[in-house]
């Protein structure tokens, strides 16, 4: 390839690369744009009264960790009047329900019709029988807990005084549990650790809606019971939060609401995980995404449909502008004279030093020790990354078409 054609080959790639990178630079901007804005006072209340709790958790074979859930539960620092759990036992063949049925504020339903098919499925089917019962019939919200997540003593508290702030729905703060067993568990908190602050607590602080992530969140009751839970895709939690989007609903996030999930430890299965995610997201871009589009006509505020999309267009955004930009190097380098190829090379040391800044603060401000997480999985955190967008990649084409179950143990409970 002779001079001429080498540039304007580099010139139409780095032209068409810009595209989708525009998903990422619109989401490094609403960051640093969350960051940046001073944290507001807490607005005052709209409703006076303290929430009455029904607490939904979806379980499946979780004996080994669900005790120590119902442990925290009982020593929220929250009025225990004002609290019930409902256990929804999917297909359990252990303990699971006898555990539960230890603790007086604990009512079980058992489901052994169908198919163990994920949350979703099991959320629907629980809350009609939820919804028979004098306490879900009493409930003002209804929080969701993963079976293998510890609550900090004021989760509930906190999540109370956003509700009565008038947020129908809100995202409690997500961090990983047991979070030095392994190097896969190290880069999965530091992954939380980001998405806190980078992504839900950003959007807080601008307005805008975050995400729910699956556990610790709570939603009106009023709400659930006039509409029920009808996901269809394998990642409920980003659905349930657009078609929420697209009524008009904001999702809140409460950065003080912390509850500690469990994490896979194994690379083999957080391979699993990752694939499912990224499935369910190309799954809600496909049903969801026209909804969002800038020329659809919709009363919910511009901003928020096109923050709403950028946040589902960045998976495969992240991937195609990866390859572009392998294509571009290899173009430079056999091609061009390397100093053509010095400004991208300083561009990628710049964002990698970012990636590392970043993560070391969000380890900081979540109160993460950072000497626990260990040099070793901070250097290689960009290969969980890495992982993340093969993972992408791969779905796009091949997704991942079975629910399949995390194994859970336990987490200490010296967290709280």
């Amino acid at each position: 390839m002779n001079l001429g054609n080498a540039l304007y080959v580099t010139f139409i790639l780095t032209v068409v690369q810009m595209i989708p990178m525009f998903a990422m630079i619109w989401i490094g901007i609403i960051a640093a744009g969350g960051l940046l804005k001073k944290k507001q006072d807490q607005p005052p209340l709209i409703r006076q009264e303290d929430t009455n709790f029904g607490i939904i958790i979806c379980a499946h074979n979780e004996e080994n960790a669900i005790g120590n859930l119902f442990e925290s539960i009982a020593v929220q620092h929250y009025d225990p009047r004002k609290i019930h759990v409902f256990l929804l036992a999917d297909h359990c063949t252990d303990h699971t329900v006898e555990i539960g049925m230890k603790y007086p504020f604990v009512t079980a339903f058992e489901r052994k019709d169908g198919e163990s098919t994920g949350k979703g499925a099991v959320l629907h089917w629980g809350l009609e029988q939820i919804l028979r019962t004098k306490e879900g019939k009493s409930a003002d919200a209804f929080a969701v807990i993963d079976a293998d997540n510890v609550l900090k003593k004021d989760f509930l508290s906190r999540m109370d005084r956003k509700l009565r702030e008038g947020n129908p729905i809100v995202q409690g703060n997500r961090l990983g549990g047991q979070p030095y067993r392994s190097i896969v568990t190290k880069w999965y908190t530091m992954y939380w650790a980001c998405y806190t602050v980078f992504f839900s607590y950003a959007r807080e602080k601008l307005g805008l809606s975050a995400f729910l992530t699956g556990t610790g969140f709570a939603v009106e009751a009023d709400i659930l019971r006039r509409e029920g839970w009808n996901t269809n895709t394998i990642t409920e939690d980003v659905e349930f939060s657009i078609d929420n989007i697209l009524k008009g609903r904001r999702v809140a996030f409460c950065v003080d609401a912390v509850l500690y999930d469990e994490q896979p430890w194994q690379f083999r299965v957080m391979l699993n995980q990752i694939s499912r995610w990224c499935t369910g997201g190309y799954q809600v871009l496909r049903e969801y995404g026209k909804y969002l589009m800038p020329w659809e006509k919709s009363e919910i505020r511009f901003i928020q449909r096109f923050d709403t999309l950028m946040l589902l267009l960045m998976g495969p955004c992240s991937w195609i502008v990866a390859i572009l930009s392998l294509l571009n190097r290899i173009v430079m380098i056999f091609n061009l004279s390397l100093y053509f190829f010095v400004p991208f090379a300083f561009a990628s040391l710049l964002g990698t030093i970012g990636v590392y800044v970043g993560v070391l603060g969000t380890l900081r401000y979540n109160r993460i020790g950072r000497r626990k997480i260990g040099i070793l999985a901070i250097v290689t955190f960009p290969i969980f990354l890495w992982v993340y967008m093969l993972c992408s990649i791969k779905t796009c084409f091949f997704p991942t078409r079975k629910w399949i179950k995390v194994e859970h143990q336990s987490i200490d409970t010296i967290q709280r």
